[in-house]
């Protein structure tokens, strides 16, 4: 069989690679990479038999020849020419939102393929994808518990399956006391939440993250490395919108995801450079002078909130 397994979202990706390997019950895996492997190679293992009649499943990453930006320059004939029922399972995996399907090849061998997109889940997306596979364990969720479920989990699609997992081994009718319960609140999450408190100088909001942040025993210190964290790939957005990079110039540079990269963007426009490094300059201080022992850490962190405000 042929999978096609494509997005830019790569925690969906593996998770979707290892639901293959699980449903095909294989155990025999032989990675490859089209930027390092010839197609000949490539063809060479999927026309090898194995001796002991053993199953195998072959991953080819980077299969940037199913996308407009061909780096690797595979000719998809030849595995048009296999039916993919020779005793193995190939899965190729393309780093990209979509496909090119203007290629004939390309469409071609999508028919032929069981075809998975992993797309990044964002705000509106989550929802949905939450709701589904909640529905797949035939799990109920009460209204209130979906909502803070939603508010607070991320995402993350391998760490939602987690939670959704851990949920279901608790019963199948979840409440809001079990989810607050069971569900650790994504703290990048929480993070940029903070930094929206931070520069919209709410200082009530920004006080509450930060004193629950302090409930789930974080040192002051950690705090300010995941505010400093967040407010300096920021700064980094801003200078590289200064020098007018385009959004996916911008994530292969930074080496971030493409999601982050579009909400940091929105976000930094209300901002110049300076300010933003004025911020970094001021957690630093703080930073230091905590470490020092120069002041008390929760008296700090608020006195700094006291002085943003």
């Amino acid at each position: 069989m042929f999978y096609i397994v494509f997005g830019d979202d790569t925690s969906r990706i593996h998770q979707k690679v290892d639901v293959i390997k699980r449903k095909h019950k294989i155990q025999n895996i032989v990675r490859l990479d089209a930027l390092v492997q010839t197609q000949e190679e490539v063809l060479q293992e999927m026309d090898s038999i194995s001796i002991f009649d053993e199953a195998k499943m072959i991953c080819l990453e980077h299969c940037t020849f199913l996308s407009s930006k061909n780096t690797t320059h595979y000719d998809i004939e030849p595995f048009l020419k296999r039916n993919g029922e020779d005793g193995y399972v190939l899965v190729l995996i393309c780093e990209s939102a979509k496909l090119d399907q203007r290629k004939k090849a390309v469409k071609q061998l999508m028919e032929i393929s069981t075809v998975y997109s992993c797309i990044a889940l964002d705000e509106q997306s989550q929802r949905s994808y939450i709701q589904e596979h909640i529905k797949k364990e035939q799990l109920h969720m009460d209204a209130d518990a979906l909502r803070w479920f939603c508010q607070r989990v991320g995402l993350d699609a391998m760490r939602i399956d987690s939670e959704i997992y851990k949920l279901k081994t608790y019963g199948d009718v979840i409440h809001l006391e079990d989810v607050q319960a069971l569900v650790t609140p994504e703290r990048v999450n929480d993070v940029f939440k903070m930094v929206d408190a931070l520069f919209s100088k709410n200082g009530v909001r920004l006080l509450a993250f930060y004193r629950n942040f302090r409930k789930q025993n974080m040192e002051p210190v950690a705090i300010i490395g995941l505010l400093a964290s967040q407010v300096r790939f920021l700064f980094q957005v801003r200078v590289c919108m200064d020098q007018a990079m385009t959004k996916e110039k911008m994530a292969s540079f930074l080496k971030a995801h493409p999601y982050r990269v579009q909400i940091s963007m929105k976000k930094a426009q209300s901002f110049t450079s300076e300010e933003l490094l004025d911020q970094l300059e001021t957690l630093a201080t703080l930073d230091q002078e905590m470490k020092m022992g120069r002041i008390d850490k929760d008296e700090g962190f608020e006195n700094m909130i006291l002085k943003w405000m």
